[in-house]
């Protein structure tokens, strides 16, 4: 299995470099079509002017020069490439941008800053095109990271359809690992649906893909899941977590599940994840 069409997300931020890197990267592995995008009405970082009409003009300057530095970039790698840049306020341009994700096997977009002047425009982004992409996501911490991921990889599972679909939409991932670890946080609820030869099995079917893993059971005790799967984490040299994005529609917004939105909001590593 691989990817063949790719979709990484473009702005001036300061991890937009190690988002491009990531998407170059595993293009190269996967012999994959690269594409980048990018919002013809983000502001840019540190506008001062208060006039609309300066910073609409800037957001498209910056839209194409975003998406001409990628495009040369791409070209000097022999990666083969195409760009887009997508016109409209906040939600016009989330909803293009939900339609275009249909067309690529995995999006890597990025985790909103909170320091960041767009962090509500993109995590309004990052929600809705996990709830209705229907498409993997990568997401690359604003931290940053040194490295492309998926050398030593963690999987959380819990036996939901959510967490199933991300797995297996991370096989093309998967099989290039060097390290794949399968945790399980024991709970009541996990107990009782992932006995000993449900996880066998599907073990056996990773197996079967040509991913091997290993399967390591963690108590949850008096913590909160994504408090143990960060300590996880921290404690490993874990560079990619693949995980299930539980989210459910509201008449106003969409809201991420409890272990969803910590981990988008605390991650320290890339995550994978799919709805």
């Amino acid at each position: 299995m691989s990817y063949q069409d790719i979709l990484v997300f473009l702005d001036d931020g300061t991890t937009n470099a190690t988002r491009v890197n990531t998407g170059f990267k595993l293009a190269k592995q996967h012999d994959a079509s690269l594409t980048g995008i990018a919002l013809a009405t983000m502001k840019p970082r540190k506008v001062k002017t208060d006039s609309s009409m300066v910073r609409r003009r800037m957001s498209q300057e910056m839209a194409e020069k975003l998406v001409a530095e990628f495009t040369s970039q791409a070209a000097d790698k022999g990666v083969n490439s195409k760009s887009i840049i997508i016109a409209g306020d906040a939600d016009e341009s989330t909803l293009k941008l939900t339609h275009y994700s249909h067309n690529y096997d995995l999006l890597i977009l990025r985790q909103p800053n909170p320091d960041h002047e767009n962090y509500s425009r993109l995590t309004q982004l990052s929600e809705t095109v996990l709830l209705k992409s229907g498409r993997p996501i990568l997401f690359m911490p604003y931290i940053g990271t040194d490295k492309c991921p998926g050398e030593r990889v963690m999987i959380t599972w819990d036996g939901t359809a959510s967490a199933c679909r991300a797995v297996h939409n991370a096989i093309p991932i998967l099989q290039h690992a060097k390290e794949v670890v399968l945790v399980i946080v024991e709970n009541d609820k996990t107990r009782e649906n992932l006995p000993a030869a449900v996880v066998d099995g599907f073990v056996e079917h990773l197996k079967n893909h040509g991913v091997e893993l290993n399967v390591r059971r963690v108590l949850q005790g008096t913590y909160d899941i994504a408090t143990v799967i960060l300590n996880e984490i921290a404690e490993t040299a874990t560079d990619l977590l693949v995980m299930g994005g539980y989210g459910k529609p509201s008449l106003q917004q969409k809201i991420f599940g409890g272990v969803t939105r910590s981990i988008l909001s605390s991650m320290i590593i890339p995550v994978l994840m799919s709805h």
